[in-house]
Parts: structure tokens; sequence; C-alpha cells
């Protein structure tokens, strides 16, 4: 079960992931030693994924992201995982997610400009056999993107 301290914690990492033990401990007035303790009990138990950088994507020649809406030919086990892996070594697919509704399949891309959206699109996933359709959305400003989840407090017991 976690507590406020451990919620204080991961909403602190959710925001600075390079952050350490000295630093937590002056966050969330908690020792040092307690919070390695935690940090490393958080991390052990699964509930932290991992720790990444996050790229400004024009600085790295990223100049257009895109939501890919996505309708399967068929929903058949073989289909699904010629599909999941065809997904998977594509660099330029951020997200891939199953929806519920018309679209079977979303996806969220990057790509340098329109024509290697247009590369992307019409040769590496329209021409995917186990898609039936493709519409698609660029993406014209990033009003609020975040990784973060909402923690609710702890809620004490009466």
């Amino acid at each position: 079960m976690l507590d406020q301290f451990d919620l204080k914690i991961l909403q602190i990492w959710q925001q600075r992931g390079d952050i350490g033990p000295v630093e937590m401990s002056e966050a969330i007035a908690l020792s040092a030693s307690q919070c390695s303790r935690r940090m490393a009990a958080l991390k052990r138990d699964g509930l932290v994924r991992g720790f990444r950088a996050i790229l400004d994507a024009p600085s790295v020649g990223i100049g257009l992201m895109a939501y890919v809406l996505i309708t399967m030919k068929s929903h058949g086990p073989d289909a699904a995982e010629a599909f999941r892996a065809r997904i998977m070594a594509l660099d330029e697919v951020l997200e891939c997610q199953k929806l519920t509704g018309e679209a079977d399949i979303i996806l969220k891309v990057a790509t340098r400009d329109l024509a290697s959206f247009n590369q992307l699109l019409s040769h590496r996933i329209l021409a995917a056999p186990e898609v039936a359709t493709a519409r698609s959305s660029i993406i014209l400003e990033d009003v609020k993107s975040t990784t973060a989840l909402p923690l609710a407090p702890v809620q004490k017991k009466a």
C-alpha cells in the first residue's frame, strides 16, 4: 500500500526522473536514507517502468507528428500478430493502442516532414495486408503532452 511519502516521490519522479535521494529528501521532508530505501522499493515493486530523456522534436529533425486511425481487415490472431510485429519495427511509431469504436488501432507517429509522413503512411502502413483503411490527423500544436499519471492522495481511515 502506498503512503503519502510514496505518492510524493512518484509525483516528483514524474516531473524530474533524474532526481536523487538527497534532493528528494529536501522536496518531501524525509531523510535521504528513507528516500533512497523507498525509491529502491518503488522500482523493485514495478511501480516505475523506467526513466527516459524527453527530446525536443524540432531540435532532432522531427517536423511532423500525427495520429493515424486504422481499421483492420481481419481481427484474427494471425493478422493481429503480423500487424503488431510490423508496428514494433517502425521507429516512427511512438505509440500504438487498440481501441473500441469505429477504428481498431490508433498510432502516434513522428516524421521529418510531410513527404516522409506520406512515405510512412502509403508504403509502410497502408501497404500492410492487415490494414483496411487509415485516417490521419496532423498535430498542429502540442497544447498539452505529459506522461504524468494523476495520483490521488492516500485516504485516511476514520
